[in-house]
């Protein structure tokens, strides 16, 4: 190792100088505990695969709610805003 750190070259050109396999040299540079990060640039990339959550909306069935009483009888459909249909009933109890 000490005669790669002194060589001025690439590591490939030290390896093909030193008649050594390059992944033996990375695997023994690697087992002494020498190991460092790759500078080189990578022509691959990893695609993060990363879930992804969609709120999904159901249609909801239209239906209507029937009030009825001896006089009188009233349809509503269930898409209403209830405090209009909390108001209305609070007025027709008066």
């Amino acid at each position: 190792m000490e005669l790669h750190t002194a060589f001025s070259g690439t590591t490939k050109q030290f390896c093909l100088e030193h008649t050594i396999p390059q992944q033996s040299f990375y695997a023994r540079r690697h087992s002494i505990g020498l190991s460092k990060p790759s500078t080189t640039k990578r022509t691959s990339s990893v695609v993060k695969n990363e879930a992804k959550f969609i709120k999904a909306q159901l249609p909801v069935p239209a239906s209507t709610i029937v009030l009825q009483t001896h006089h009188a009888q009233l349809s509503l459909s269930t898409q209403c805003d209830p405090l209009w249909l909390a108001a209305l009933l609070k007025g027709l109890a008066v």
